[in-house]
């Protein structure tokens, strides 16, 4: 009976052969061997937190974005994670070069964005002994992991912590713990909050204490509909000096206390104003009892009827607020299209504009053109009012006006274009001005090609010099009023004096059935079918096949994802 109870030997620390050295068969957690490479050996702290931020790439994320914002598909932040917590262990010099950076933007994944999600769930499945028990709350584990870490580490690691995002879920169901994330994570620069800090919820007054007393480098707060008071504590620069991003949303506040908060704010570089009519010009002029409206460079306005162009153009007057700004976005305001290029006549850094509303009438006529050597993006998105009479033609005249003041070179800079138009981009080469064919270019001038000087003042192609017509390569965004993703257009100018411009990107084909190799240009991809895009007499196109592999070029283009421009990173 002896044999059935007899005790196995500890096997413990097994030594083996290991380059000529004793080593133990398990290693203790900081072992490391001899380092083969002596360059690896001395890299110093700097070089390897720049190579640990290519492993996990995730950790330099400092915008002030949401976690499903800021989410990225080409990667798997919870492979990096784990690929640079291996790299922690490998010695203790790796472990304090990688500590700050593992800490520095942590990250808080619902899920694997590869084939490892499968396979731990099924894991996950097996494991458990009640098949009928709901499944375990991956997300809200690791955040509560996270916050016994930092708590136990709060002379070190919690130091280091300066973003933290996480699932909208895990961060309105888990408000305890991210208030004991909060208490020692001091540096915290953004985290995101659940919707009720926003909006005075008496069940996140913990968390938004902890936020207020903790951390006071916090960089972008948002004030909803029932923190009126929150804001208040603003006044002064008490409380969150640097802050840096703010969104101001259905607040019932007097505009005074709304003025003397902004002006408490010198780093204050981006505003959004949403749905609030107590938002008016006054708070963007000069007054002499009240600090001046802070210079921003990105300012947001959303469902703001009180904000005109007057009070725009009374902030812009200051030469502080004109060399700051370079980013304005208008959203049904009392800003109408007619009156942009008052604007852009003060503002001269501005590099991205975007104006969405909807007309009831035409454009009034004697309208001057648009334009600006400074913007670069543009978002033209007007559309007719269900209010609008359906006799008269309101959306047209507008991008009518927009295509003119494109084809006279009022913005040389222009690089794209997004507008709710599908056919704007053939307007471009339509409405260009015939080029003679004796005519000389412009841009290659010289007195040999002058015209000839029998022709009279009244000629048609007498002001061909006058530089009129598209002059850059423009990137054309459209969508119509029935589609949901943007149509991408490529609008080349004429590249010779008698020719026209052109649309030279190819309109996207399907993919199925034809390989994961294949390109989407015509004619480059190994596995396309050889089909040629014809008019079928009604308005539609036809597939015909084709010997010489030669297809026709097409105006429309590929599809673009999103559809509005991000102002936020």
């Amino acid at each position: 009976m002896k044999k059935w109870f007899r005790r196995k030997k500890s096997r413990g620390f097994e030594i083996q052969r290991y380059e000529d050295k004793e080593t133990p068969r398990f290693l203790p957690p900081y072992y490391a061997p001899p380092a083969t490479d002596q360059v690896i050996a001395k890299l110093p702290i700097s070089v390897l937190q720049n190579i640990f931020f290519i492993v996990c790439a995730h950790t330099r994320d400092e915008t002030y974005e949401t976690c499903e914002q800021s989410a990225t598909d080409d990667l798997c932040p919870l492979c990096d994670l784990r690929d640079l917590a291996h790299c922690a262990q490998v010695s203790r010099k790796w472990r304090s070069a990688a500590s700050p950076v593992l800490y520095h933007s942590i990250r808080i994944d619902a899920v694997h964005y590869c084939k490892l999600e499968g396979i731990l769930a099924d894991r996950r499945r097996r494991g458990r002994i009640d098949h009928n028990a709901m499944p375990e709350d991956v997300p809200a584990v690791r955040l509560r992991l996270l916050a016994r870490t930092l708590r136990d580490q709060y002379r070190t690691s919690a130091l280091s912590v300066q973003y933290l995002k996480t699932p909208y879920m895990v961060r309105e169901t888990c408000k305890p713990d991210l208030a004991r994330c909060v208490s020692v994570c001091t540096n915290l620069r953004y985290i995101d909050l659940p919707d009720g800090c926003y909006t005075n919820d008496p069940s996140c007054d913990t968390l938004r204490q902890e936020v207020q007393g903790r951390c006071p480098d916090i960089r972008k707060m948002t004030y909803m509909g029932g923190s009126e008071a929150n804001l208040e504590l603003l006044v002064g620069g008490r409380l969150w000096r640097n802050l840096e991003v703010m969104e101001l949303s259905k607040l019932d506040l007097d505009p005074r206390v709304i003025r003397q908060a902004l002006g408490s704010l010198q780093y204050l570089r981006a505003l959004k104003v949403t749905n609030m009519r107590s938002f008016d010009d006054k708070l963007l002029q000069h007054s002499e009892f009240l600090p001046p409206f802070p210079p921003v460079t990105e300012l947001i306005f959303e469902y703001t009827p009180s904000v005109t162009p007057d009070g725009l153009a009374a902030y812009l007057q200051r030469p502080d607020t004109q060399n700051a700004l370079k980013t304005l976005s208008l959203k049904e305001t009392g800003v109408h299209p007619s009156t942009l290029q008052r604007i852009l006549a003060i503002a001269p850094r501005l590099q991205h504009l975007s104006i969405v509303e909807d007309v009831k009438t035409s454009l009034p006529t004697g309208v001057p053109p648009l334009s600006s050597k400074s913007l670069r993006t543009f978002h033209y998105e007007i559309t007719s009012a269900a209010s609008a009479s359906s006799y008269t033609s309101t959306a047209p005249s507008y991008y009518s006006y927009l295509a003119s003041s494109l084809l006279s070179n009022g913005l040389p800079n222009l690089r794209e274009l997004y507008v709710r138009d599908a056919n704007f981009p053939e307007s471009l080469i339509d409405l260009a001005p015939p080029i003679a064919p004796f005519a000389c270019d412009p841009d290659n001038f010289s007195p040999q090609q002058s015209p000839n000087p029998r022709f009279s003042s009244n000629n048609p192609f007498a002001n061909v010099q006058s530089g009129q017509g598209l002059r850059q390569e423009l990137q054309v965004f459209s969508k119509g009023l029935d589609e949901m993703e943007w149509n991408i257009f490529r609008v080349q100018p004429p590249t010779a004096p008698g020719r026209r411009g052109s649309v030279s990107e190819p309109r996207p084909i399907s993919s199925y059935g034809l390989g994961e190799n294949m390109d989407l240009r015509w004619g480059q991809g190994t596995g396309a079918r050889r089909s040629v895009i014809v008019g079928n007499g009604f308005g539609g196109f036809l597939a015909v096949p084709s010997d010489d592999g030669q297809r026709p070029s097409s105006s429309a283009g590929e599809k673009k994802r999103g559809s509005q421009y991000d102002m936020w990173r």
